[in-house]
């Protein structure tokens, strides 16, 4: 939680987020659900599914490598 206040998460609100997308996350994608990362993945999903109690998240395609990079 530390780390969400680090980088201006509020930490109820990331874990809430994280726990409904998980389910359909890629195992190998996980690094995106990190803190450092999270308020870029979170843009790229739909804020209508996201804000639904239950229901498949549609998950958006990894990004570029050189946007990766850039971000990292």
């Amino acid at each position: 939680m530390a780390s969400c206040k680090l980088h201006g998460l509020d930490p109820e609100a990331y874990r809430a987020d994280v726990l409904r997308v998980m389910p359909y996350w890629s195992r190998e994608r996980y690094l995106d659900l990190a803190p450092r990362y999270w308020a870029r993945t979170r843009a790229r999903l739909v804020a209508d599914e996201l804000n639904l109690d239950l229901g498949p998240i549609t998950v958006p395609p990894p990004l570029p490598a050189e946007e990766q990079r850039a971000t990292s």
